[in-house]
This record gives structure tokens, sequence and C-alpha cells, in this order.
């Protein structure tokens, strides 16, 4: 099982020609994390968006792991995932999600 958390980390050694499609679904799902909603030329919808000031960290934190269920439905439908959760990190007030893949589909899509 693999553990991917979105704390703006994971694009810093990423590789652009992964080895394996096992690989390559982990490098999408990295990029779907770090990546802010609107920054994507010609794909303005991936990414993480929306402001969450002054909301019930309970209501956002459920917000978060459906949109990021819904971002690898959408762009990466070869993962399993097994669980998203949301770490809080009280000094930084940062909001991060982690997702863990079971798996990838062979199939495609």
């Amino acid at each position: 099982m693999e553990v991917l958390r979105g704390d703006g980390k994971l694009l810093e050694n990423i590789d652009l020609d992964p080895p394996n499609k096992h690989q390559e679904v982990l490098r999408n799902i990295a990029i779907i994390l770090d990546t802010v909603a609107g920054s994507v030329p010609m794909v303005r919808g991936l990414g993480a968006d929306g402001p969450f000031r002054g909301r019930p960290l309970n209501v956002i934190e459920n917000e978060i792991v459906a949109h990021v269920y819904d971002q690898i439905e959408r762009y990466e439908p070869r993962a399993i995932i097994a669980h998203v959760t949301v770490e809080a990190d009280h000094t930084t007030g940062q909001l991060i999600p982690t997702v863990e893949i079971e798996g990838v589909r062979e199939d495609g899509y």
C-alpha cells in the first residue's frame, strides 16, 4: 500500500518518465494533490480549490476528502483508493490530504 501526503513536497523530485504503470499512477496522484485548481492551462478543474476560511474544521475536512476522491476518480481512474484522510497541522493552519493507494487497475480505465 502506498501513502501519498499532499503537503506540497510531492513534486520536488517527481519522475516524469516512470518505469511502470504503478509509478505512473502514483505520479499522477501526486500531481493532483499538489496542484492548485485553475493553474493548469486546458485542465482548469485539476487540483485543490476553494477558500475554506471561517468554516468548521470537520466540514472542511469532509469536503476535502470528497474533492480528492472526485479528482482521482476523474483524472486517474486506474488508482484503487483505500482511504483518504485529512491531517490538520494546527501550528501552521494547514490541512494535508493523505491518500492510501491499495493498487492500480491493469485493465486501463
